[in-house]
């Protein structure tokens, strides 16, 4: 799928017909193989790291499409070199409501505690019922240590086992439902950008 296609399914399907039938399919870009079976490895493997079934994983951005869906950034294009000025990660989608209420829970006592400013860092996040790490190192905290120690597991598997040389940035959601309402969100901004109503 192309830029394109993705702006002819968003006037002809909507938002929440393309996150239900296309955005969480069995194929990424990143995986190169029709059959599924790499996206799969690497779901079931990472899926192992975080304590969920594969079908609790998956892969968004620019690395389900081979380019960005988010608003503002004008499908750019997946960058695979690290020699690239901006490479690009692996957005990564995990879900598990356990994972989710307990990293909450980290994040409410490193607030009483005043250690972290958490209030601030991840307001926006909770509200949406996600949790990201990997991306700013300020978010990097104590109190996620072992969410972080999961992340820091899960890019090893992914650079051992699985070849994949990217960063990857994970978003613990608490529910598939969650997932999908963000998705639509962001999709529904993505065709407003483009005339879609």
């Amino acid at each position: 799928m192309n830029s394109s296609d993705l702006l002819r399914h968003l006037r002809r399907d909507g938002a929440v017909r393309f996150t239900d039938e296309k955005l969480f399919d069995g194929h990424a870009w990143y995986f190169p193989t029709r059959t599924g079976s790499e996206y799969e490895d690497f779901r079931s493997v990472l899926g192992g790291v975080f304590g969920v079934a594969a079908s609790d994983v998956a892969i968004v951005g620019s690395g389900k499409y081979g380019f960005s869906m988010a608003p503002g950034k004008n499908f750019r294009a997946f960058q695979p070199s690290e020699e690239d000025e901006s490479p690009s990660d692996i957005d990564l989608v995990v879900v598990s409501k356990g994972l989710f209420n307990s990293t909450w829970k980290h994040l409410r006592t490193a607030h009483y505690n005043g250690a972290i400013d958490a209030r601030r860092m991840f307001q926006g996040d909770v509200f949406r019922r996600f949790i990201m790490i990997g991306t700013e190192e300020y978010r990097d905290t104590m109190y996620l240590r072992d969410l972080m120690l999961l992340l820091q597991k899960a890019r090893k598997q992914a650079s051992t086992r699985l070849g994949i040389a990217q960063q990857i940035k994970v978003r613990i959601y608490s529910s598939w439902a969650d997932v999908k309402s963000y998705h639509i969100w962001s999709l529904e901004k993505l065709g407003e950008e483009h005339g879609i109503q």
